[in-house]
């Protein structure tokens, strides 16, 4: 399938965001939230004959709608760009483009909808991604403290909190990294 054509491309935004779908989630909410009304004001830009906020507007537009795998809004987005850059109007398709923009937004709102799933899909969904995230975060911290990197307190929690550490062994790490004794921090993870 031709991904220009795909409005709203899921498996590609989480691969933007490391597989993080609650945050492609409330981009894409902001996204709707910012776009819902791009015509009424892309269209008062032209009025007042700004141009250049309305080419910024379309140009930001353009770069997000292909960060978020919105691929169809993506590039159709190219050619009411260049033709607010290079001939100061819209072009005769832009009321296509602004079907094409309705549908992608409609399509979020369907998408991004709290299904309904049963408490066990939650929780098996839950662990894989949280055993997942934990292996992740422990392989970080420990290439860290293997090369003997600063570890700034934000990202130490960050790792831990992943992790699901017991109390004491998450203290005992925290006190070791405090010390830069980064073997002990090692050995308390049990790592050779």
């Amino acid at each position: 399938m031709d991904k220009s054509t795909i409005l709203v491309d899921l498996e590609f935004g989480m691969s933007q965001l490391s597989g993080n779908k609650k945050l492609l989630f409330t981009l894409l909410g902001k996204f709707t939230d910012e776009y819902r009304n791009l015509d009424a004001n892309l269209q008062a830009l032209m009025d007042k004959e700004q141009y250049d906020d309305a080419y910024s507007l379309m140009h930001t537009l353009k770069g997000v709608t292909g960060n978020l795998g919105l691929f169809a809004l993506h590039n159709d987005s190219k050619q009411i760009e260049s033709a607010i850059r290079n001939e100061q109007q819209l072009p005769d398709n832009y009321p296509q483009f602004v079907a094409l923009l309705n549908d992608t937004v409609a399509e979020i709102d369907s998408v991004t909808a709290e299904p309904a799933v049963s408490e066990t899909q939650t929780n098996v969904t839950n662990n894989v991604t949280n055993s997942a995230a934990a292996e992740r975060a422990e392989k970080q911290l420990v290439a860290a403290l293997k090369a003997s990197e600063f570890i700034s307190q934000t990202t130490l929690d960050e790792w831990l909190n992943a992790m699901n550490l017991s109390d004491e062994k998450r203290a005992a790490i925290i006190e070791a990294v405090d010390e830069l004794d980064y073997e002990e921090a090692l050995a308390t993870l049990d790592v050779k």
